[in-house]
């Protein structure tokens, strides 16, 4: 389907429907899994992508010019979900299902470690919705590893997830 020319890029205005179909189509696919649906509330907050862009950086995956992968970068603020001082919080990570099994997924989140890494950042938060197996293990095999002191215990319960930057010109000690 895709040739192959890919671009990770900050997501703009212009993208703003296509972030939020993606969004849409990823999150009702992935609480599916579950047995879940999409509520009236959650479909309003990922079609809120104006909003979002007032305290989040959205980065955005092309495949042929078409975006195909999305995810929304917190720096440290009131808006941010983060629960360790000076974290960004990682959000909304969705890929095509037509796009899926590319490392889409994992390229947008090393290219938000990078972004966050270069403005300061020491850590990064994110949130996996518990019994998302899939979910959880993507994390995993990207150096998150679960915090219990990040969960949240209101429905729908969401699992923590941190893992700490480290400078990408420090030399490995043995």
């Amino acid at each position: 389907m895709f040739a192959g020319i890919e671009t990770v890029r900050r997501g703009k205005p212009s993208d703003d429907a296509a972030i939020i179909d993606l969004l849409i189509a990823s999150f009702t696919s992935l609480y599916s899994t579950i047995g879940g649906s999409m509520s009236a509330e959650r479909r309003r907050y990922l079609s809120d992508q104006a909003g979002r862009r007032t305290s989040a950086i959205s980065f955005v995956r092309e495949l042929d010019g078409l975006v195909v992968g999305t995810l929304a970068l917190t720096p440290p603020s009131t808006h941010s979900q983060a629960w360790v001082e000076g974290a960004w919080y990682l959000g909304l990570l969705a890929v095509d299902s037509h796009a899926q099994g590319r490392g889409i997924a994992g390229s947008l989140i090393r290219h938000a470690e990078r972004h966050a890494r270069a403005a300061g950042a020491t850590a990064m938060c994110l949130h996996a919705r518990r019994g998302i197996h899939r979910q959880a293990r993507l994390y995993v095999a990207c150096g998150y590893g679960r915090d219990p002191v990040g969960d949240l215990t209101v429905q729908p319960y969401q699992e923590g997830y941190l893992k700490v930057l480290s400078d990408p010109d420090e030399k490995p000690t043995a």
